[in-house]
């Protein structure tokens, strides 16, 4: 491979435009425009880079010249199709050390291969070849260029890609890195807060005032858990029930900022685009999936051996300060305010009054008759009692047990 790249129109564009792109699909879409409109007669084009994410270990972006629409494939860590044909993939032999491949597509082959090279040849392709994208860290990215011109790349189209190398991994190498902040964000803030701290947000102080249902969970008897269960157990118990809140919650539009131990704080924004009801329609139905979800994740546990698990949830309405709170080089963003508080303190009372959900007027007069009233009930710290509502077979339940 050529260990230095020469200034050309080609490097000079990828620098240029490279920078600006929002996506790697993206820049690779607009990468191959250009080379084809210099003439280079590009067939297809496969981009993969592992990146820093909880699910996947990497993402294969493929341009092909027929108008097929370019695709972004995720490898996920747990497998499936994609993880399987990745072990296939003649970019892997890239990211475990090879430099480059060439693969003459016109001469038959000598034996098996690899699926991509086959379907390649069975459509026509002439010329494959396969290189390394080095990083400033000393990682590498991976990249494919097929042709089906008569005889393959010529020699100086060949240079030309691999003299892209060096400025390719250039703009990747910043491409990746804005994705694994947005990942990083998302998956430690929450969608919502990654999104105002990318946007600027990142002083204490920086908040704005805004309307919203607020969901607070609790896990059952968590004290109880945690002192008699294996930290191998307990791990695996708020995984499952959080999975079940987190997937229920983000499926329905909402935004989980706080796990508290075996607590769990999400909010449904209220706006033009979300008005109330349908807020709360949202953050009832996620509840209800959640506990759906956890019912099936017990019976699993149950065939293991394991003790079931259930939670209590409250849901409330009212204005919440959201952004930044605390140390000058320590910050936390998340809602803060007197109807959070009541919101955690209203799911203390489920246990007590045996209910999985309670919510306020606030949370269930939008909704109709969906949520039954069960009467005042005293709310630590407030000097008033609170009117709760509860699901009608829960409340129903409850009064037939006295």
């Amino acid at each position: 491979m050529l260990k230095d790249w020469r200034q050309t129109p080609t490097t000079r564009w990828v620098l240029a435009e490279g920078p600006r792109a929002t996506s790697h699909l993206q820049f690779l879409v607009e990468l191959c425009g250009w080379l084809c409109r210099r003439g280079l007669p590009l067939y297809q084009v496969n981009q993969y880079t592992p990146t820093l994410h909880p699910l996947m270990q990497g993402v294969e972006c493929v341009w092909h010249r027929s108008g097929r629409a370019p695709e972004e494939i995720q490898l996920h860590w747990r497998g499936g199709e994609d993880l399987r044909a990745w072990q296939a993939n003649p970019l892997r032999r890239i990211m475990l050390g090879t430099d480059e491949l060439r693969v003459d597509l016109a001469a038959p082959a000598a034996g098996p291969t690899e699926p991509i090279l086959s379907r390649l040849r069975a459509e026509g392709a002439s010329e494959y070849l396969v290189m390394a994208v080095p990083l400033a860290d000393g990682r590498r990215n991976a990249i494919s260029w097929a042709t089906d011109a008569q005889g393959g790349f010529t020699l100086a189209a060949r240079n030309e890609l691999r003299n892209l190398a060096g400025p390719l991994g250039l703009v990747l190498d910043l491409l990746e890195a804005r994705r694994t902040a947005r990942t990083l964000l998302d998956t430690y803030l929450g969608r919502g807060p990654g999104r105002e701290v990318l946007s600027g947000a990142i002083r204490r102080g920086d908040r704005r005032e805004l309307e919203a249902v607020i969901l607070f969970a609790d896990l059952r008897d968590f004290t109880a858990k945690a002192a008699s269960w294996s930290i191998e157990d307990l791990l695996a118990a708020l995984d499952c029930y959080y999975q079940a809140l987190v997937d229920a919650i983000t499926v329905a539009g909402g935004e989980v900022l706080k796990f508290m131990g075996d607590g769990l704080l999400a909010v449904f924004p209220i706006g033009q685009a979300q008005p109330l009801a349908r807020s709360c329609q949202h953050a009832l139905a996620a509840t209800l999936a959640a506990r759906n979800a956890l019912a099936a994740a017990n019976q699993a546990r149950a065939a293991a051996g394991n003790e079931p698990l259930d939670f209590g949830v409250a849901l409330h309405v009212g204005p919440v300060i959201y952004g930044n709170i605390g140390g000058e080089r320590r910050l936390d963003f998340t809602v803060i305010g007197p109807a959070v508080n009541l919101v955690s303190r209203i799911e203390g009372l489920c246990k007590g009054l045996r209910q999985p959900l309670l919510a306020t007027a606030a949370f269930a007069r939008p909704l109709g008759d969906e949520l039954v009233a069960i009467g005042e009930h005293k709310v630590r710290g407030l000097a008033l009692p609170v009117e709760l509502f509860g699901l009608p077979e829960a409340v129903a339940s409850a009064r037939r047990s006295g």
